[in-house]
Formats: structure tokens, sequence, C-alpha cells
């Protein structure tokens, strides 16, 4: 009996999602669900939908922290002086990777979801952030500089979810960024700015030739694949400011989904599709909200949460 709770939770959001479904106008009335003084970034759904992972500086330093999707009191994941963020979970829920290191992000790490020991997965002599997990666990693609300085070049690896030998997906003298694992494990979404801006790109799971999937004028950044794998939100400023948008995951037609003076970007997906979580500082601070969406129709919103935001 207690198996059935979240998918009674699940059924509960879709529901209340879709009752309240309407076409957007401008503007949008997202309702913030909780804050702290500083700054609270990454959010991430567990997969089953009852959690989200977050790093968090409440505590003096940026750690990985644990909410309720329905709000209420976080419990911290990682301590210790470093700078931890950027937590993604593993596709059976057991895991979450993270980028930790000495001022900023420095390599990959990875840390049971039920708190315990992190295990240092990459050792490369630059940095490494931005964790995708591959779904079926066995995998976790990067983005890394390996030169060792935030202006460096940036490109796309993949190492072994338990550690071992890095495998170069993405590599070119344009920086590649933020991979995004599609969910049947065949391509890898990311931005890049080889077009002269930044631009969404897949490419298969393997490394190859990269398809560019937006052509806009503005920057298109930061994909998060849909849990069915038909949509990729991201985050693009060509309406004046960021703001979340959704396009096909083939490419096509993007709708805009968020439209607040206050910057909006860093989409998160929840488990059942029907919400994205993004960060947005229109409060005046960086926070996390949520957004209800029906395919590529953007519909009325309900918020939860916290951010996904700095260091970028």
């Amino acid at each position: 009996m207690p198996r059935l709770i979240p998918c009674l939770v699940v059924f509960a959001s879709a529901l209340a999602c879709l009752m309240a479904s309407h076409t957007l106008a401008l503007g949008d009335t997202a309702t913030l669900l909780a804050a702290a003084p500083g700054f609270d970034v990454h959010p991430s759904w567990s997969p089953n939908g009852d959690l989200v992972a977050f790093s968090s500086d409440r505590s003096g330093n940026l750690d990985v922290w644990l909410i309720p999707a329905t709000g209420g009191t976080a419990t911290q994941l990682t301590t210790g002086p470093a700078q931890d963020g950027q937590p993604a979970w593993s596709h059976d829920g057991s895991k979450i990777a993270f980028a930790s290191g000495g001022n900023w992000y420095g390599h990959i790490w990875v840390i049971p979801s039920t708190g315990g020991t992190a295990t240092q997965i990459t050792t490369n002599p630059g940095t490494d952030a931005w964790p995708s997990w591959s779904p079926d666990g066995s995998k976790i693609a990067f983005e890394t500089n390996q030169g060792g300085q935030w202006t460096a070049n940036w490109d796309i690896w993949v190492v072994p979810a338990s550690g071992g030998v890095v495998t170069p997906i993405v590599s070119d003298l344009t920086s590649d960024r933020a991979p995004s694992w599609s969910p049947d494990g065949s391509k890898i979404a990311f931005f890049s700015d080889r077009s002269g801006n930044e631009d969404i790109l897949v490419v298969s799971a393997s490394g190859g030739i990269a398809t560019q999937l937006t052509t806009n004028a503005a920057d298109d950044a930061y994909p998060a694949w849909s849990p069915d794998g038909s949509k990729i939100a991201f985050e693009s400023n060509r309406s004046g400011n960021w703001d979340i948008w959704v396009m096909p995951a083939t490419g096509g037609t993007a709708a805009q989904v968020t439209n607040d003076p206050g910057d909006d970007f860093d989409a998160s997906w929840s488990p059942d599709g029907t919400r994205i979580a993004f960060s947005s500082n229109r409060s005046g601070n960086y926070d996390i909200w949520t957004i209800c969406v029906s395919g590529p129709t953007v519909v009325d919103k309900t918020t939860w949460g916290h951010i996904k935001a700095m260091f970028r």
C-alpha cells in the first residue's frame, strides 16, 4: 500500500495542471513556495518526484540539500568546506552526482541519496561540472575545460559512474557545455557557441557530428530533455531577457513558457513531465518556481521549491 503514494502524488500533480490549464498570456503568476537567506540553487527532481535536490549556501558555503517536493524542511546531504552544487539524480534514485571543488567547482563526485560518504569520480586537471547520468546508470556526462581556467574551452566528456577512463564526446575549439542525456540513452543535448552565439545541439551518446537544433540570433542555453524524450526545455534571451522555452526534441518551433521582467533560466522537468521548475530573480532573490506545461502549450502555473542559478 505505501508504494501507491508516489503514484498518487504524481497523478494529483498532473490533474492539478490539467484542471488549471489555459494558454499563457503575457506575464505569468508563478507562486514562490519557499525561500531562505542567501542562495538555494541547482534544483533536480528525484525520479519518483518526492524530493528535490539543490545546492544552498545556508550553512555557510554551497552544499547539496534535499527538500520534499511539496515543500517543508530541507535536509543537508553534503558537508565540508568545498563548494558542492549542480546535483543530478541517478535514474534509480539511489545516488546523486554533483560538482565539488575549492573556490568553485572542480570535479564530479557521487554520494548515496540517503547520505554517507561521497566518492570522487573525475580527476582531470581542469574544472569538471554539470553532471548528467545515462539512463542505465552506467555513465555520467559532464562538461570540462581541462585547462584549469574558467575562460578555457569547454568540452563534453563521459566517465563510468564508478570512475575510470574518460571519453571525449564533443571536443572542438569552441565551448560546448551543460550536457543533458536523452531518456532513451541515445543522445546528449548541450549548448555551444560554435555558431557565434549560444545554440542547442544534440550528438550521439557515442560521439560524432553534432546537429544544431536552434538557429535564433539570440542565445539559447542549458537544455533539459522532457521525461518522455519528445521535447527539450532551454533558456533563451530571444524575448529580450532570459525566459524558459520548449521545443520538439528534433528541433523546430519553440514555445515560450515563462514571461516575466525578471530572468528565468535553468529548466528542470518534473518526472511526470507536467511541470518545469526554473530559477528566477523575479522576486529580487534567486529562487525556484514551477510552471505547468502540456505539450508545447503553456498552461497555468503552480510553484514549489528552490533554485538552480549561479556559477554559470
